[in-house]
C-alpha cells in the first residue's frame, strides 16, 4: 500500500480527489445494480440467490468504505487548502455530496429489502406453523389415528 501512496503523492491532489470520487461513484454503481438484483431475488423468494448476493456485496461495501476514509482524509488534510482553488474544492465537496446522498439512498433501500425479507421469514414461519397445527387437527379427528401406531404393535397385530 505504500507504493500506492507514493504513487498519489506524485500525483496532483485535484487529480488524486478526481480519481477516488470516480472510484466511490463506481462502487456506488455496483452495488445499485446489485441493489436492484437484490430486490427481485426477494421479490421472486429465491433465497439462495439472496445470499449470494450478500456475499457479492461485502467486498464492494468495504472498497467504499476504504475509499470513502481516504477521500475524508485528503479533503481535510491541511495541505489540500494550499494545493486546490476555492472551485476545485468546492467541486469536490458538491460531489462528495452527491455521492453521500446515494449511499443514503442505498441505506434506506436496503432498510426496506431487511424489512421485506424479515415479512416474508414470518409470513413462512407462520404458514408452517399453520400446517402443523392443520395435520394436527386433521389427525385428531380422522379415523386413521384412532388405528394404533403399525410401529407399536406387535407381530400379530
Amino acid at each position: 500500500m505504500a507504493a500506492s501512496n507514493t504513487a498519489h503523492h506524485d500525483q496532483p491532489l485535484a487529480a488524486r480527489i478526481d480519481d477516488l470520487i470516480e472510484d466511490a461513484r463506481s462502487l456506488l454503481d455496483q452495488l445499485s445494480i446489485i441493489a436492484d438484483e437484490q430486490r427481485a431475488a426477494i421479490a421472486a423468494g429465491e433465497v439462495p440467490r439472496i445470499v449470494e448476493i450478500v456475499a457479492q456485496r461485502e467486498p464492494l461495501i468495504r472498497q467504499l468504505v476504504r475509499v470513502g476514509e481516504e477521500i475524508g482524509a485528503v479533503i481535510e488534510a491541511p495541505e489540500t487548502a494550499d494545493q486546490l482553488t476555492k472551485a476545485q474544492r468546492e467541486d469536490a465537496l458538491a460531489r462528495i455530496s452527491g455521492i453521500e446522498h446515494t449511499m443514503k439512498r442505498l441505506r434506506e433501500q436496503d432498510a426496506h429489502d431487511q424489512e421485506l425479507m424479515e415479512n416474508t421469514r414470518d409470513r413462512l414461519a407462520s404458514q408452517l406453523a399453520g400446517m402443523g397445527t392443520g395435520r394436527s387437527a386433521l389427525k385428531a379427528y380422522s379415523t386413521r389415528s384412532q388405528t394404533p401406531d403399525p410401529i407399536m404393535q406387535d407381530r400379530r397385530g
